[in-house]
């Protein structure tokens, strides 16, 4: 293929809208540093030149944050503080520490060691929220290395506003760069839930993360087109592709002007049938963060992240007090807390005589599986969560079920746990309601039986995909068979809401579907009226809701039920995605 020809890169748009100009490709990554063994009587002074690195790190992430506050608001300076704290993480900067003083490591080597130490906390988990955590230590590593190697690309002269194409970036390099006056982001990973996408987000740059190979297959001063709208990467586009693309970006740049004028109350169709919208959150952070985005409950509380980095389990009482914080922080509304869902290999050292080799972690002992061999330890938790309800509106959610077994299992411990509390004296609510996670195939076929047992159903998307299509989505050999709107996926999603209706009990989305608009006008199609996602999403989400009547949702729903293949569901919907965008500017612009 000519250098002329055009070329074109799939990926994930994060903030809706087109981008056309000349491509810069920056290096952010940085790797391949020598090991040294350093003489004993220069240790001290490397320590000195990480702690400097850190510091130095430091204060540019402060002038970022500022930087931040100023132009975005104090609603997206959580994003910079989780960087911050990284910066200061005993564990992660103590652990390169010790590699200088212990291996005589010089400083380069001993970072990117750490890195990689913690970042293998997190691998196999299919959860893209805790995916992002990955991410966000790997990220903190590279910048403190910019910083030992004096090697900072982001301080460059871009000269003229182009797009920016990376392998990667962090939330502060997004708010740096943008001061160039940056048309769009292309960067080779990424997800919609990691923190650097949501910056981009907040800036209302348009943005593809995820694209593969951008970097390597794109060079500086090439044009090309970030339709953020499509997750496209259009690379050296014909004249007539460009005359095209630029309608189009006019066309979003005036949607963009009237998301301005947003409100931030609850989520209604034009002919009033209201949606709700929670959040899903692991932080007290976050938590204080949900009133900013007309957020008001919490539908998925990951509590994995009080296991994480120790080596010994938390105690009922650290339980019990982050719960009762979130209890009391969202009430009167629900906060769902899910329990433990972790999988062997992803704190294996906590969980001593169980082999942690699973050929296929995906399949094994996770979730409420793992739970239940650790009987005392799941009571410690549920207890917590029991106490907990004394203050607040309070529900548990079990993960990863395939079978009633489990569920009256997981309820038999609970019940013992009421009775240990009651007969010590503790207040709670009796009747705290249990849900049920449903992220398998079992489960959703099995779902009549389920509902008999269980007070509401949470559908974990991403997993229930997964399992039905039998698609690692972390495989990007068959990522283009990872479609969450497969006729399979949306006969399945049918059932279960008629299902749940049937037995009254209700249910709600939490995985990533919940976070995709024109999805959620799908589901809604469908049936199911509660959805749970990251709080960043919410606006996107509510303003795909108010644009629409919900008779026009059922009908779309129907028919997309008749489509025989993924590729004639997703055409259909881009049309009336479509379609309604236009009537909306139509709309608009009359007013």
């Amino acid at each position: 293929m000519s250098r002329e020809d055009t070329d074109t890169l799939k990926g994930i748009g994060v903030c809706p809208g087109v981008a056309i100009g000349a491509a810069c490709v920056i290096g952010t990554h940085y790797q391949g540093f020598l090991r040294f063994h350093l003489p004993a009587g220069k240790l001290d002074e490397e320590v000195r030149r990480l702690s400097g690195a850190v510091e130095t790190a430091k204060q540019e992430l402060e002038l970022i944050r500022r930087e931040a506050a100023s132009r975005l608001g104090e609603e997206h300076l959580y994003i910079l503080h989780a960087s911050m704290l990284l910066l200061s993480d005993k564990s992660l900067i103590g652990e390169a520490e010790k590699r200088i003083r212990e291996f005589r490591n010089n400083a380069e080597w001993a970072v990117m060691a750490a890195t990689e130490h913690f970042s293998h906390v997190f691998d196999g988990m299919d959860d893209p929220y805790f995916q992002s955590k990955k991410v966000d230590i790997a990220q903190a590593g590279e910048r403190i290395l910019r910083h030992l190697t004096r090697t900072d690309v982001l301080r460059e002269d871009f000269g003229e506003p182009g797009i920016i194409v990376a392998r990667d970036l962090t939330p502060g390099d997004v708010v740096a760069l943008s001061r160039h006056g940056v048309l769009g982001f292309v960067t080779d990973m990424g997800n919609r839930a990691s923190h650097t996408a949501i910056m981009m987000e907040a800036l209302g740059i348009p943005a593809v993360v995820g694209a593969g190979e951008a970097s390597r297959r794109i060079a500086t001063g090439e044009t090309i087109i970030c339709d953020a709208r499509n997750g496209e990467v259009v690379i050296r586009p014909s004249a007539p592709a460009q005359k095209t693309y630029e309608k189009n970006r006019k066309v979003w740049q005036s949607l963009r002007r009237q998301d301005e004028s947003f409100d931030r109350g609850i989520a209604k169709t034009r002919d009033g049938i209201c949606i709700s919208i929670s959040a899903n959150v692991e932080s007290d952070e976050e938590v204080r963060l949900l009133p900013s985005f007309g957020i008001e409950g919490v539908g998925l509380f990951r509590s994995e992240s009080l296991y994480f980095n120790r080596s010994d389990f938390p105690s009922e009482e650290e339980h019990y007090r982050q719960y009762r914080c979130l209890a009391e922080a969202v009430s009167p509304h629900a906060a769902t807390i899910r329990t433990l869902d972790l999988g062997l290999g992803q704190n294996a050292t906590l969980f001593h005589g169980v082999r942690n080799d699973e050929p296929n972690p995906a399949l094994g002992l996770r979730g409420l599986r793992l739970s239940l061999r650790f009987p005392d330890l799941f009571k410690r938790q549920l207890r917590a969560i029991i106490r907990a309800s004394a203050h607040g509106n309070v529900r548990v959610l079990y993960p990863m079920i395939s079978g009633v077994d489990e569920l009256l299992e997981a309820k038999r411990l609970f019940l013992e746990a009421q009775e240990e509390l009651r007969s010590e004296g503790h207040i709670f609510v009796d009747n705290l309601e249990q849900g049920v996670m449903i992220e398998t195939p079992a489960a959703a076929i099995c779902s009549d039986i389920l509902a008999r047992e269980a007070d509401f159903f949470s559908i974990g998307s991403n997993d229930l995909t997964q399992y039905t299509l039998a698609v690692d989505r972390g495989n990007e050999q068959v990522d283009h068979l990872y479609r969450s709107l497969h006729p399979a996926m949306l006969r399945m999603l049918r059932d279960l809401t008629k299902t749940a209706q049937e037995a009254e009990i209700p249910v709600c989305v939490c995985g990533e579907m919940a976070g995709i608009p024109v999805n959620v006008l799908v589901l809604a199609g469908l049936g199911i009226r509660s959805f749970s996602m990251t709080m960043f999403r919410a606006r996107e989400v509510k303003k795909a809701i108010r644009s629409v009547h919900f008779a026009d949702m059922e009908s779309m729903a129907q028919s997309l039920l008749a489509c025989r293949s993924s590729r004639e569901i997703e055409e259909r919907l881009a049309k009336f995605w479509f379609d309604l965008e236009k009537e909306e500017s139509r709309v608009e612009s009359a007013v």
